[in-house]
């Protein structure tokens, strides 16, 4: 068994920094005028989705009972 106690964990804001970087391209390429791959966009929406989820369990815990 290894222990993650070795392993830094990000801060608050670096993570809602990164939330905010990841929404904002998410935007941007909403915004474009080329048409946009739709598994492309599943892709950022599910790393969206994963950085909030990582960063709130309640967050994890209600997504899990609205997923079929």
């Amino acid at each position: 068994m290894r222990s993650n106690a070795g392993i830094p964990q990000p801060s608050a804001a670096a993570i809602a920094a990164k939330l905010g970087e990841a929404i904002d391209e998410l935007a941007a390429a909403a915004r474009s005028g080329h048409e946009a791959d739709s598994e492309e966009l599943a892709a950022r929406l599910a790393s969206v989705w994963a950085l909030i989820t990582a960063t709130d369990p309640e967050v994890a815990a209600r997504l899990a009972r609205y997923s079929p």
